[in-house]
């Protein structure tokens, strides 16, 4: 006997006979199993499909609730006013649920009782027209303990019956046959404390019931509860049903199937007033267990035949080709994976090395293919990315250039020097809050979509803690008190005084976190709190911790997604783009930082910025190292600048800034002028006014051929150049070299004007530029750099 004949029935004695011997044992029982374990599944899932009427009944809480709480109760309970006040309001009351109730057709009876448990007036709903209308006789009275027990209720608080099942109602009003009562007192308007009555409302649960389809009613005693359909004398459900009996009297969730075989799912879902559980059955589908079941014995069996073949190619395959089909194998394999070639493969042997061959040298042509696809795609996705970064670009310059000036107008519409009355200028306030959410919302993007982009300098400085929360305490401090929320800084002791790091971005964070705080707090206190990290690698920590609605568990995470917030609801209400949040996490990573999140729902949250002490310049590739913390960078041609001082500037108007601005640092700016060069007319009317209102003498021009003429019609001595720059930055730095070359001396300032999110300062001020300001420019920044500009000029000069 050949060897390969050992080998094959070695194989088959020691390979197959245990392999089927134990699929043969254990395949029933995993059978079992399986299908145990779907169908406590299944059972969990239809389960689930009865919530919707607890739903249903806990929005009707909220109706009786609110009906519980309207004013004049007192008199339709008949407690005040004389009986043609009591009918009128009774009238009116009426007239009032037939407009609020119109829909809620579940809703049947409305009943109110005095402190006593009298009935004092009540409504029924027609049950063809739906009309609310009073009857001659009182419903029936609810069950005496449910009464007792819902006049001792708190102000607000609904208690809920058992289902009442009343067969001798049903025959006239099929209504009847299940019904639930809802109950909430009704207070004393001049005694809060003291139940001036109660208000029921019933509920018609069989019409709610009617809405399932192929469900089945069934009470205690095995009879079918249908609407509109008397009662049987006989248990027609333990007929129908022989395992109902048993299920019934275990009390708990089961399948039983019926006299045809058709399983059902028993659920005991409300309890009746006479302590009895109501059952509800609805029919399931067994299908899929059997397709499962079969499924499972095919895969087996289909395991168990391919075995069998495996084992049968291994026995001729170990004594000839196997080291050479393996190598080849091998080889293919690593130039499809490693590789991406196309491989052509033409093996000989059986059918199924044939088949292997060829089905390798489609996966190498598909491996290929989808390789190249996807670097295709991948650069695409690039070009779309950086496509997306340029558009959004442009068309925030587009948007900010007339959104500039109605910011600039509207602020100086809404001062009080504007001539306008107090209307006239709340109006315009308004505009100018919309517009600053605007443009809020567009920098949002753009922030983003640099951050996407990866195109985000950090401008590393020394920066002074407390300084810095105390500033964002003074800016944020207004909006909490307009809210009476009250607003605490506590810094520890332990604290380091300074970060190395990037201030901008840690007011960005901070301020993100205010604003939530603010938007979401409605009563209660608002906390900054500073205090230090112990860990390896973070030295500080500063939270900010709210009062406000919190988050839901589960949502924590999703929050610091793009324009997402915890679910549709908040964003309807409070409105936002959802960015804040993602745009504060991007930039606490930039700065090695984390956030973290504490939040209990209805008790508020508790944002943490954990930050090191000092970054490091050569772990990013776009850097800039600031040697001062001046709000306007001015050039290396000031040796000095003077803080303006901030007290009260935001109660001023542009001539009131002026001359609190002179007489604070005895300057005067008549002698002075101002070129400014604008194509755009809105923006030179706005900065046009704000100059004139600090004594400054304008003159505009549209472009550097105007501004040489005037510059040659006009004494140059006192003159202030304020050049709008271009998106490009080459034709920029080409202007500021032509006024510098051509016309002027480097003792004459030169201000670039540059869009809000410009970064380009540096290269501006290599090219000759004195220094540089971003839209929109308010009154504060003119009067701070001017002052800087002029004042260290005039020393020059003498």
């Amino acid at each position: 006997m050949k060897l390969r004949y050992y080998i094959l029935a070695l194989l088959l004695l020691f390979g197959l006979a245990p392999l089927i011997l134990a699929a043969a044992i254990n395949l029933p029982l995993v059978l079992e199993r399986t299908a145990l374990f779907y169908q406590k599944a299944y059972l969990q899932n239809l389960r689930a499909d009865f919530r919707d009427l607890d739903q249903h009944l806990a929005s009707r809480d909220e109706i009786i609730r609110l009906l519980a709480k309207l004013p004049g109760l007192e008199i339709i309970l008949g407690n005040e006013g004389d009986e043609e006040h009591i009918d009128l309001a009774r009238a009116r009351y009426t007239d009032w649920i037939n407009q609020m109730l119109a829909d809620q057709r579940d809703i049947i009876q409305i009943l109110f009782v005095d402190r006593q448990g009298q009935e004092r007036f009540w409504l029924e709903r027609h049950a063809e027209t739906g009309i609310w209308h009073p009857t001659a006789n009182p419903p029936e009275p609810p069950n005496l303990g449910f009464l007792n027990a819902a006049l001792k209720l708190q102000s607000g608080a609904v208690l809920v019956s058992r289902i009442r099942v009343n067969p001798a109602l049903a025959k006239a009003d099929p209504r009847q046959l299940l019904t639930l009562q809802l109950a909430s007192p009704v207070r004393n308007q001049h005694q809060s404390e003291t139940v001036g009555g109660l208000l029921l409302m019933t509920i018609d649960v069989g019409g709610l019931a009617q809405f399932y389809r192929d469900t089945l009613w069934v009470n205690y005693h095995g009879h079918y509860l249908r609407p509109g359909t008397p009662i049987s004398d006989f248990s027609e459900a333990f007929t129908d049903f022989p395992e109902l009996t048993a299920v019934f009297h275990e009390g708990k969730l089961a399948l039983s199937k019926s006299a045809i075989g058709i399983p059902y799912l028993w659920v005991p879902m409300f309890m009746t007033e006479d302590g009895l559980p109501l059952w509800v059955g609805r029919p399931v589908d067994s299908s899929p267990i059997a397709d499962f079941r079969n499924t499972l014995m095919i895969r087996v069996l289909s395991i168990i035949l391919l075995l069998v073949a495996v084992v049968l190619l291994m026995a001729h395959w170990i004594a000839s080709r196997v080291e050479e089909f393996g190598t080849k194998l091998t080889a293919s394999v690593r130039h499809i994976l490693r590789d991406g070639q196309t491989v052509t493969l033409q093996w000989r042997g059986p059918r199924e090395v044939r088949e292997l061959s060829e089905q390798l040298t489609e996966l190498s042509r598909t491996h290929a293919e989808h390789l190249a696809s996807e670097r295709q795609h991948t650069r695409q996705l690039e070009q779309s990315n950086r496509y997306k970064s340029e558009f959004l670009t442009n068309v925030s310059h587009e948007l900010r250039t007339p959104l500039n000036a109605i910011l600039l107008l509207s602020k100086l519409l809404a001062e009080h020097s504007s001539g306008l009355d107090s209307e006239q200028r709340r109006q315009a306030q308004v505009i100018h809050e919309a517009g600053s959410d605007l443009r809020t919302m567009i920098d949002n993007i753009l922030d983003i979509s640099r951050i996407e982009a990866g195109q985000v300098t950090v401008s590393l400085e020394w920066v002074e803690l407390r300084p810095m929360l105390e500033e964002l305490f003074a800016l944020m401090e207004p909006l909490f008190h307009a809210k009476g929320i009250i607003l605490h800084l506590n810094i520890a002791n332990e604290t380091p005084p300074r970060l190395y790091s990037d201030r901008d971005k840690l007011r960005q964070i901070i301020k993100n976190f205010l604003s939530n705080a603010v938007k979401f707090t409605h009563v209660g206190s608002v906390v900054i709190h500073a205090k230090p990290e112990h860990h390896a690698n973070y030295a500080v920590q500063i939270s900010v911790t709210d009062t406000g609605i919190g988050i839901t568990p589960g949502k924590e995470n999703i929050i610091f997604e793009a324009f997402q917030q915890a679910d549709g609801s908040t964003r309807r209400r409070y409105g936002g783009t959802g960015l804040g949040l993602s745009i504060s996490r991007e930039l606490a990573g930039l700065l090695s930082g984390k956030i973290t999140l504490n939040s209990t729902i209805g008790k508020g949250s508790c944002f943490t910025l954990i930050l090191p002490l000092a970054l490091n310049p050569d772990t990013f590739d776009d850097v800039e190292i600031l040697e001062s913390n001046e709000i306007v960078p001015v050039s290396h041609h000031l040796t000095s600048t003077t803080d303006w001082p901030s007290d009260n500037l935001e109660n001023l108007d542009a001539h009131d800034l002026a001359i609190t601005y002179a007489i604070h640092h005895e300057f005067n700016f008549s002698d002075h002028w101002v070129l400014l060069i604008e194509r755009d007319v809105q923006t030179l009317l706005c900065l046009t006014v704000r100059l004139e209102a600090l004594g400054l003498r304008v003159q505009t021009a549209a472009d550097l051929d105007e501004a040489f003429e005037t510059l040659s019609e006009e004494d140059v001595t006192g003159v202030v150049l304020l050049l709008a720059s271009s998106q490009d930055l080459t034709v920029t730095c080409q202007q500021i070299a032509t006024l510098r070359n051509e016309t002027l001396s480097d003792a004459i300032p030169l201000i670039v004007l540059g869009y809000a999110d410009d970064n380009k300062q540096a290269e501006y001020l290599a090219a000759g530029a004195t220094a540089f300001i971003k839209k929109p420019v308010t009154s504060e920044m003119l009067f701070h750099l001017l002052h800087s500009l002029l004042v260290k000029s005039c020393t020059e000069i003498t």
